[in-house]
């Protein structure tokens, strides 16, 4: 696969959001806070099959004439074929695919994209506090992987899709 950078506004939201929830006045803990909320919102992402919070991503994949990307994708930044720029494309931002003509020809093409919710539902917010609260309060392994409460925001936006 390839690379991804959250957005940096999207992470200090949701920051602030969990320093509030656990009713954390201080800047100390930022770092472990941080650590927790990008591991329940990856949790919440690989749950529902969808990228959530706002990312650039650049995926290196092999070359079809149907490319898919994540979802939901909000625009294409860049396309490389065998390391040539192209524009040679038509995207589909409902489905996250790139279509390539029929007679081109590669062997690996390169997308860079920005992926993920422009504003995330609030179910979804408080699914990933409860998880990365109880990451944060609760740092032993435990069996079960989401509270119940999480699960329940969630599933109203899990797909099934196969990617």
């Amino acid at each position: 696969m390839g690379t991804r950078e959250h957005d940096a506004t999207a992470l200090s939201f949701f920051l602030g959001r969990l320093k509030s929830h656990l009713r954390i006045t201080s800047d100390d803990l930022d770092g472990e806070l941080m650590a927790k909320l990008t591991a329940a919102i990856d949790s919440a992402e690989h749950y529902i099959g969808r990228v959530i919070l706002l990312s650039n991503f650049v995926d290196v994949l092999p070359f079809s004439s149907k490319v898919a990307l994540s979802r939901p994708l909000i625009s294409v930044d860049g396309v490389k074929v065998d390391d040539t720029e192209t524009s040679d494309f038509t995207e589909d931002i409902f489905t996250g695919t790139l279509f390539f003509p029929e007679d081109m020809t590669g062997y690996a093409v390169e997308v860079s994209y920005t992926a993920g919710m422009r504003q995330v539902p609030s179910d979804i917010v408080n699914a990933i506090l409860l998880m990365a609260s109880l990451l944060f309060a609760n740092p032993m392994d435990s069996v079960e992987t989401l509270p119940k409460a999480s699960q329940l925001l969630l599933r109203p936006h899990r797909t099934y899709d196969l990617l």
